[in-house]
Order: C-alpha cells, then sequence, then structure tokens
C-alpha cells in the first residue's frame, strides 16, 4: 500500500519524530528535580585500588558519595579528575563532507572554538576534520586559541573518513601523557569508505582509553546505529542537535568533560564470583554497574549492571510483568485443576443423559442438572444462574447463546455461560482497578474481558467446523460404501456415525438418535447442518433428499459429490497455500507497531510516554487510522472465497 495526500505527510511526521528521538537521546538527561543522573564511566580493579570515574553535573563533588560491592560498603575518597592529577585532553573531530550544508559546517566551526585549553580540566586540545580525508588541523596544544585558528578556512568538501579520523584522533590522544582522554565529535554523515573499519577506530580508542562525545546534527545523514554504538563501547555520550542547537551541545559536552569525579577505595574488596556488582549513591541519585576484577572496565557495554541472583533483571523487575507472571500461574493452575477434574469425572451414559438435548428446559436453568453435570453447584450460584437466565429470556438470548455454544460444542448451560461470562467481566474490572488504580486501564480490561469470551467461542466454533468439513469427503465415501453393501440409508448412517473421527461422529450419533425417537432423518440432518453452519453437508443433505423423492442410485450420487467437495477442499488448500505470505505479512506488520510500543514501555516508560501527549496524541491517532486501512485494504486482497 502506498501512502498519498495527507496520509503520506502524517507518515512523513512520524518518521522525523522517530528520527529526532532517536538523536536527542543524551545518556546525562536531567532528572525530575533538574539534575543530572550519575553515570559510571570506569571501572579500574587492576591494582590493589579500586577506582571509580563517574561522570556528573560539574556541580557535585560526590564528597558524599556512598559505594556498595556486592552489597558491601566500601570507603572510599571523591576528587575530581584534575584534583587526582589526571587533566584532561580532547581531539576535536569535525565532519565537513561535502553531504552537509556550508551553513552546518560553519556553525559546527562556531561551536568548537569554544573547547579552547584553560588551566580547568581541559588542558590540551587538537583538532581533525574528516571532509575528503583525515586531516589533522592542529595537534594536541595548549594555546587559547587553537581550535579557533585550525577550523579558520574550514568547508564542506569530499566525502567524510570518519573511521580513519578517529584512529587518527586515539593516536595524538597516546601521545599526550597520562590525561584523561576524550573525542569530541561533530558528525553529520556517514562514513563513505576509507582505511579504518568501524572496528579498528573503536579498537584504537579503547587502547587510547579515550571516550567518545557525540554531537549528532539532527536532519543530517547521520547512521545512528553506529554513532550510539561508538558512544556506548567508549564510555562517552550521544547528543542530537540542530543546526541552531550546536553551540549548547557542544557546551554540554564541555560540562560533561569537566564534571568527571574519581572515587578510590584503600583497598579492593574480595569478589568471589566473575562479576562483581557496583552501586554508587550520593544526593538521592544511584548508579548501578558490574565490571570484572582484576580489568579496566570502560564504557556501559562493558559495565552492564547484571543482576544477582535473588535480584529481578529487566523485564522482570516492573510490576506489570509481576502481576502478568501472576495471572499466568494462576491460569496454568486452574487449567491443570480443570484437566484433573475432566479426567476424574465418571462418564455418563444412563437414558438422562442420551436424552439431555429432548429436554424441555434444555437452556434454563431448573431443578434437572443433569447427574451433577452443571458447573453452578452450590445454591448461591444455582439461584443467581437462574436469575440471570431468566433475565435474559425476556430479551431472547438464550437461544442465540445456546446457539453458540453448541457450535463451540461447550458443555455449558446458556444461562450458566451467560452467568460466568458476567461475572469473569466484572471480577476482571475488579482486579485490575484494585492492581493499577487506574480507571482508564479498567476500562482497557473491561473491553477485553467481554470480547475475549465471544472471540474464544467463535475461534472453537470455527475450529470444529474446519475439522467437520474436512472429515465430510471420506464419510460420503464410507456411507456410499454401506450402501452398496445393501444397508438402508438409516443403517449407512448408524455404521458411519462409530467410524468416523469427531466431531462429525458425535453429530451422526446426535442425528442418528433424534432418527430412532421420530423425528424424519433429513430433518435430523439438516438440523446438524444447520448446528455446523457447513453448507457443504447441507447440499449432502439435498441430495439425499432429492433422490429419496425422485429416485436414483444414492450410492453413486454420494461418490459424486464426494469427489466434488474433495476437489473444492484442494483448491481451498492451494489458495490458502498462495496467500499464506500475505496473511503472515498482515499479521506482522498489525502487530510489530502496538507490539514494541509495549516492549518499549515496559523498557523505558519514561521515553515512550511523550506520544502520549499533545503532539503525540494527534501522531498516534493518525497512525492508527493508517494501519487500519492498510490492514483491511491487504485483508480484502488476501481472502478469496472458493
Amino acid at each position: 500500500m502506498r501512502p498519498t495526500g495527507r496520509v503520506a505527510r502524517a507518515l512523513a511526521a512520524v518518521g522525523g519524530l522517530t528520527a529526532a528521538l532517536a538523536l536527542a537521546v543524551a545518556p546525562a538527561a536531567a532528572l525530575e528535580d533538574g539534575s543530572t543522573p550519575l553515570e559510571v564511566r570506569a571501572v579500574d580493579a587492576r591494582g590493589g585500588a579500586l577506582v571509580v570515574d563517574v561522570f556528573t553535573d560539574g556541580e557535585d563533588d560526590l564528597s558524599d558519595a556512598q559505594v556498595a560491592v556486592d552489597g558491601r560498603a566500601v570507603t572510599t575518597s571523591a576528587k575530581p579528575l584534575l584534583e587526582a592529577g589526571l587533566p584532561s585532553s580532547a581531539v576535536v573531530v569535525i565532519d565537513n563532507s561535502a553531504s552537509l550544508s556550508n551553513g552546518t559546517v560553519q556553525l559546527a566551526k562556531e561551536a568548537v572554538a569554544g573547547l579552547a585549553p584553560s588551566e580547568g580540566a581541559l588542558r590540551t586540545v587538537g583538532v581533525i576534520s574528516t571532509g575528503g580525508g583525515a586531516r589533522v588541523l592542529a595537534r594536541p596544544g595548549t594555546a587559547p586559541d587553537v581550535v579557533a585558528r585550525a577550523v579558520e578556512g574550514l568547508s564542506p568538501s569530499g566525502g567524510s573518513r570518519l573511521y580513519d579520523a578517529l584512529v587518527e584522533a586515539a593516536a595524538l590522544l597516546e601521545r599526550t601523557g597520562e590525561t584523561q582522554r576524550n573525542v569530541v565529535l561533530v558528525v553529520g554523515s556517514a562514513d563513505v569508505g576509507g582505511g579504518a573499519t568501524f572496528t579498528r577506530a573503536v579498537t584504537a580508542l579503547r587502547n587510547a582509553g579515550a571516550s567518545v562525545h557525540l554531537v549528532s546534527v539532527a536532519g543530517a545523514g547521520v547512521p545512528v546505529d553506529v554513532v550510539r554504538d561508538l558512544a556506548t563501547r567508549t564510555g562517552g555520550s550521544l547528543l542530537g542537535a540542530t543546526d541552531d542547537e550546536l553551540d549548547a551541545a557542544v557546551g554540554a559536552v564541555l560540562r560533561r568533560i569537566e564534571g568527571q569525579v574519581r572515587l578510590t577505595s584503600s583497598a579492593a574488596p574480595a569478589v568471589a564470583g566473575e562479576l562483581a556488582a557496583l552501586t554508587v549513591e550520593s544526593g538521592g541519585r544511584t548508579a548501578r554497574v558490574s565490571y570484572r576484577p582484576g580489568v579496566l572496565s570502560v564504557g556501559s557495554a562493558a559495565l552492564a549492571y547484571v543482576p544477582t541472583s535473588g535480584e529481578d533483571a529487566g523485564f522482570f523487575a516492573s510490576s506489570l510483568a509481576k502481576w502478568l507472571t501472576i495471572a499466568t500461574g494462576a491460569a496454568a493452575v486452574a487449567g491443570l485443576v480443570y484437566a484433573v477434574a475432566q479426567l476424574a469425572l465418571r462418564r455418563n451414559e444412563g437414558l438422562d443423559f442420551a436424552l439431555r438435548h429432548y429436554d424441555e428446559t434444555y437452556g434454563v436453568v431448573g431443578d434437572g442438572e443433569v447427574d451433577g453435570q452443571s458447573l453452578a453447584t452450590s445454591a448461591i450460584l444455582k439461584r443467581a444462574v437462574a436469575v440471570t437466565g431468566d433475565l435474559a429470556e425476556k430479551r431472547g438470548l438464550l437461544s442465540r447463546i445456546e446457539h453458540l455454544l453448541e457450535r463451540a460444542d461447550l458443555p455449558l448451560r446458556p444461562a450458566e455461560a451467560l452467568f460466568f461470562y458476567v461475572a469473569f467481566a466484572a471480577v476482571s474490572v475488579l482486579v485490575a482497578f484494585v492492581v493499577s488504580g487506574n480507571l482508564l486501564a479498567s476500562l482497557a480490561v473491561a473491553l477485553v474481558a467481554l470480547v475475549l469470551p465471544s472471540f474464544a467461542v467463535d475461534f472453537l466454533a470455527k475450529r470444529r467446523k474446519k475439522k467437520f468439513v474436512a472429515l465430510l469427503p471420506d464419510m460420503l465415501q464410507l456411507l456410499s460404501g454401506t450402501l452398496r453393501a445393501g444397508y438402508s440409508i438409516g443403517q449407512g448412517f448408524e455404521a458411519v456415525s462409530t467410524e468416523v473421527e469427531e466431531p462429525m461422529g458425535k453429530e451422526l450419533r446426535r442425528a442418528v438418535t433424534e432418527a430412532r425417537l421420530g423425528r424424519p432423518l433429513d430433518e435430523a440432518l439438516e438440523a446438524v447442518a444447520k448446528r455446523v453452519e457447513s453448507e457443504d453437508f447441507e447440499w449432502a443433505v439435498m441430495a439425499i433428499r432429492i433422490q429419496r423423492e425422485v429416485g436414483g442410485n444414492l450410492a453413486e450420487l454420494l461418490m459424486t459429490v464426494a469427489d466434488t467437495m474433495t476437489q473444492r477442499e484442494r483448491l481451498r488448500r492451494d489458495v490458502a497455500a498462495l496467500t499464506a505470505e500475505g496473511k503472515m505479512s498482515a499479521i506482522v506488520l498489525g502487530l510489530l507497531p502496538p507490539g514494541l510500543m509495549g516492549a518499549m514501555w515496559v523498557m523505558n516508560p519514561e521515553y515512550i510516554a511523550k506520544l502520549f501527549s499533545g503532539t503525540g496524541l494527534m501522531l498516534l491517532g493518525a497512525a492508527l487510522v493508517a494501519m487500519l486501512i492498510g490492514f483491511g485494504w491487504m485483508k480484502k486482497t488476501i481472502t478469496i472465497e472458493v
């Protein structure tokens, strides 16, 4: 489906918003109180002491920081990196490829000019450009105007050699001596291919101990997954910015570099396992990482937190996951109890059970339960079911419910089914409201609770009908054989009913029982066709009725009908095979967006919550309408009547 007009513009807006959100994710986003979260950049556990480098907002000295390893408190001293004898050095890598506009390059030059060396944490700064090849515009130096002079004549030129520039930046930083090394990368285009690869660039940066802080130009051809992976592997950061925001983004990077604090313990704590859990708390903020003893771990990938065996991880840390797990476990226990009860129930072969379909009160709960087969066994439940049945009968609902239950072959009285349906919906809404305390969520659960049973009954009925239709040709051939052997039509159906599989055998046995009680056989068979809603069986019954009225070879006629149905079934399966890919595509495309939204809601609710206010709701509405139109179009295309 190709959207046009307003739909196309709406989809373009959704795509633009998604790209902007993907780039505007900063690891140091502000908390609700305006502060930035703690973020551990590196853990050095190689020596006798434990050294932890932490990013802060530049104003917090972490003097009150509480550090724990595997739950055991560790005494540490906190110092800014400069006071700890580790000033910072940086190499600015500026993207000036021809794919960027001259305005963007000029604004980027003005922004990076603010990264001048000073007496503060940033001691030396160098500059490299990527357009037309990696060019060292200035080696790391201490001159205040080193960056401004280096980028003065810079303009868009050639393709970007991003990875070559990063390898060169790592080499320059290794010559700066014992410093905290950083690469400030202003990027707006993808690498066009040079001597270095992404893996080689990351290896060089990690060997140099350099962190990459990226400022990604929004709206340009930025490889989002590549730059995010680059920041993650080197312990840096990623900020998205428009042309007008480049200056503020570079300033945020500078504050991030200068706001690093080193926590040092007098002795590294003993760790039993291969991984140790490290927790840093200060000012109500908490950072958790996992590190390997005896090595230097740098970056969020190497320091990814791995919960201990006693803790919940990932998805299972949310209350929603816990309640879903409880609900699933309860459903499993209920299913097990039901299965055991079904196995334990004694099969009833008495006369009352055989005549249960012909009871005048069938469908209405009264005193005539069949040998304890009713689900409503207590006096209170019986009374509630009776009241529900009376109300439903006055409105003509019982006959419709009875037909639905018979189609699905569910052993329930209509009044019982209606009562338990209402009770299930009410209990679901009550539980949802108690758990969530949200009226909107309770209404959503109510909608699902009201719709789900109907879908389940309809699914069971369609599955039963499909089995019935698949058995019909074999049944007709078997019936034709019994007629050729000298059986009457009634004897033939009785013999066939004991040989064929369910549900065909059950329906035929019911028709034979009705015929024995005096109902004409063709009427009993027509009742089977109506219960199952099978047009094929209805045609077979019509053929039998016509033959009984006008005469002829019924066995030959049944063989012809069976062969016709076999050919139609083969054609149905051919059509199903040819349309299977389209059906799967429609299902995947229909479920993928809400599925991804649900996964993102569980993993990062703050991020996805922005879609549920203001413009986000309008875009969600437009996307939902477009999805429904596309899904309906695809369903119409792949639906072929045979």
